[in-house]
């Protein structure tokens, strides 16, 4: 009996022993959680649906932001990819001043076989004229490459303004639980927020001054390319017309 009653008293102790062991798990549970969110620079959903109609305003207009800056990034994203057909339209060009170059050739070879002085004539303006075509292509191809660093780097100054508008929105949840006194609000390090608003607005500045610098350099090679394209033209209007006065 002794014996048995020696036995039936171990579970019990075992069960006294367990219960403050599994509570203070949990206490450490909760505990972890509350650290996580300290150090977190998210709101909980869960504690965004604490908030009233009334409170949420704060965050609405937040959302509303990156709405607006979710829609900037997709136009942006659409004139990198025109950007990139213009490459395409480059490449093209430069296929085609080669192919007139061929040309050029094939006469200067016929006119320096004949010496005949109209044919010499010839070979020279097209000679010419593929020179000044590949130049433009060349100028066309460098435009289009550096229109493509431009909208590029347009692209990521819209994606830096994203994040600039994701933490806002993070940081009204906070603000609005703050200003209707929620409890909840105590969970979260305010500055943390504040610390990821500054960061990405530093990151979109960044991002933003090196889209400017991108955009200058595109708009010179432009107006370089738009340049050649005129002496192109001047040219072989005056090549018709020396041409036209020599008959």
């Amino acid at each position: 009996m002794t014996i048995k009653g020696s036995r039936s008293a171990c579970p019990s102790s075992r069960s006294r022993r367990i219960i403050p062991l599994a509570f203070a798990a949990v206490m450490s549970c909760m505990h972890g959680g509350a650290q996580s969110e300290a150090k977190s620079s998210t709101v909980s959903e869960a504690d965004v649906g604490r908030l009233g109609p009334e409170q949420e305003a704060l965050v609405h207009q937040a959302r509303l932001a990156l709405g607006v800056a979710n829609d900037s990034l997709s136009r942006t994203r659409l004139r990198l990819q025109q950007a990139q057909n213009e490459e395409g339209a480059a490449k093209a060009d430069q296929q085609a001043a080669a192919a007139d170059q061929k040309v050029a050739d094939a006469q200067q070879k016929l006119a320096n076989e004949s010496r005949a002085p109209d044919e010499l004539e010839k070979a020279r303006q097209l000679q010419e004229q593929a020179r000044v075509h590949k130049q433009v292509a060349d100028l066309h191809a460098e435009y289009a490459s550096k229109h493509i660093d431009q909208r590029k780097a347009e692209v990521e100054a819209a994606e830096r303004q994203v994040k600039v508008a994701e933490a806002r929105v993070e940081w009204s949840k906070l603000q609005a639980l703050e200003q209707a006194q929620n409890p909840a609000a105590t969970k979260y390090d305010a500055g943390r927020f504040q610390t990821a608003v500054n960061d990405a607005q530093g990151e979109f500045a960044a991002a933003t001054q090196n889209a400017k610098s991108r955009e200058v350099q595109a708009t010179t090679a432009r107006q370089q390319w738009e340049e050649s394209q005129r002496r192109l033209e001047a040219s072989g209007s005056s090549e018709q017309t020396g041409t036209g006065s020599g008959k």
